[in-house]
Order: C-alpha cells, then sequence, then structure tokens
C-alpha cells in the first residue's frame, strides 16, 4: 500500500472512533432525560363499568401507573380511599378515579347517600302522560306543571330546573331507552316539597323534562302572567254612498204655450 492509502484508512478509524463516541455520549443524555420526563404515580382507576349508586368494591378498581403531569386534580391514588364508597354518577372502564365521584356511604339505602345535604328525596305518583313517555331518566332535570280548576283550567310552573333522583325504584337506568315508570323521586329542597304537596292536592301535575345544558330558571311570575289580549286588525271603513239633494239656484222659470200650430215660450218671474 502506498502512502496515500494509509492516510485514508487512519483517517476512516479516526472518523469512525469519534462517530461512536459520539453517539453513545447522545443515548446517555437522552435516557437521563427519559428517566427525568417518565416519573410516573399510581392512581386508582376503573376495572368495569358501574353505575351510578354502586357500592364501589375491589373488583371494580384497577392501579395504574401514570405520568405525574397527567394524573388529574382530585385523583383517588389508593384503594382503600375508595372501597366502600357510592358512586354518584356513571363510571366507564378505564376511567380515572376522582374524589368528587364518590360519596361516603351511610346507613339506610344507597339512594340516602345520594341525597345532597340540606335536600329530600320526594316521590310523586306518574304515568306514561305525566312521565314524559318513559323518556325519564335519574339525573334528568325537568320542570312541575301543576293543572287545576279556578273559574276554568289553570295551569301554573310550580317548581323549575330540579333533578330526578330515581325512577321506580331504581337509581340508576344502563338501557338508556323509554321504559314506563309509574313513581318519580324528585330532589328537593322543604320548601319545595311543600309546594309540591300542595300543587298535588290541588290538581294533576305534570312534568317538563329539560335539556341537561338548559340552566336558565323559570319565572313563575312571567308564567302565571295572563296572555296580552291580541288587538283586533283595524280596517279602514268602507265609505256610504250619500245622494244628497242640491237644490237648484232660483231662476227664471218657463213656460211654453200651444197657440194652433205655433209654440210660445213665456218667462215668468218668480
Amino acid at each position: 500500500m502506498n502512502n496515500k492509502t494509509i492516510l485514508f484508512v487512519l483517517l476512516s478509524l479516526v472518523f469512525g472512533v469519534f462517530a461512536v463516541y459520539l453517539a453513545q455520549n447522545w443515548l446517555k443524555s437522552n435516557s437521563g432525560n427519559s428517566a427525568t420526563t417518565e416519573q410516573t404515580s399510581n392512581v386508582i382507576t376503573m376495572a368495569t363499568m358501574v353505575p351510578m349508586g354502586t357500592i364501589i368494591e375491589r373488583k371494580h378498581l384497577a392501579v395504574t401507573p401514570v405520568p405525574e403531569s397527567l394524573v388529574p386534580l382530585g385523583s383517588v391514588r389508593k384503594l382503600e380511599d375508595a372501597e366502600g364508597k357510592v358512586v354518584n354518577q356513571k363510571l366507564y372502564q378505564g376511567e380515572v378515579l376522582r374524589e368528587e365521584r364518590l360519596t361516603k356511604k351511610g346507613e339506610g339505602s344507597t339512594l340516602a347517600s345520594l341525597i345532597k345535604p340540606q335536600m329530600r328525596a320526594v316521590t310523586i305518583r306518574v304515568n306514561d302522560v305525566v312521565g314524559v313517555a318513559g323518556f325519564l331518566l335519574p339525573g334528568n332535570r325537568v320542570d312541575v306543571i301543576n293543572l287545576y280548576k279556578n273559574d276554568g283550567f289553570k295551569t301554573d310552573v310550580v317548581l323549575s330546573n330540579v333533578k330526578i333522583l330515581a325512577i321506580d325504584q331504581r337509581a340508576s337506568n344502563d338501557e338508556n331507552k323509554p321504559v314506563l315508570v309509574r313513581a318519580v323521586t324528585l330532589e328537593l329542597n322543604l320548601k319545595q316539597a311543600e309546594i309540591l304537596m300542595i300543587a298535588e292536592g290541588r290538581g294533576s301535575l305534570q312534568l317538563a323534562l329539560r335539556n341537561p345544558n338548559d340552566e336558565t330558571e323559570v319565572s313563575l311570575a312571567d308564567m302565571n302572567k295572563p296572555p296580552e289580549p291580541v288587538a283586533a286588525k283595524v280596517t279602514d271603513p268602507k265609505p256610504v254612498e250619500r245622494v244628497v239633494y242640491v237644490p237648484a239656484p232660483k231662476g227664471r222659470e218657463k213656460v211654453y204655450l200651444l197657440r194652433g200650430v205655433r209654440e210660445q215660450e213665456v218667462k215668468l218671474e218668480n
């Protein structure tokens, strides 16, 4: 080999060693950064789908490592913090369990644990019409309309935007299809419960289903206000034709006299 070939071989070896050195440094730096960014924390997730009102058991839960930056605020991190509590809304498989989704189980029925503080559960009897043809589901919100007789039939919106806790004896409905029910349980405060009982004794009740995104409060005063009378359309009266007698101006009158075959005009003075 000549000197030029030997030089090329030496340069190739030098550049190869330098490339290996750079690659090792790059791998070390990236592995260090990944170890820093991949720090995880264990959170409690749902192993199965559970409906509202379910008492959480160990079989419903799973421990899942999640990057710390992705852990939602209020997440449950320990199994013992979730077991034995009541789910206040439907939870889906793989969902991170959060504290606001759970309610502490008290004595009595599961429904009692779902009632908010200072609120009460009041049940009214319904039929297929009052129950909105079976489209009511726990968690829906409704307006309550009262129909009664008072010099004829009259309607009042007695309650607005109240929550349905249960239908019949179910606090959840996973089928999400119309079901005819006989009773609906509403979540009311004591004042609303009193109004509802008075309205039920006064006449029949009707429930009006609301859009879940509609938070507008119905003004009872506006609803009870009688509708303004519609003004009758006024049309221009058709002109009446009248015959007005206008006396002819006084003047001289004429008299024609016939004398034989001749006609003579005689003017008379007034």
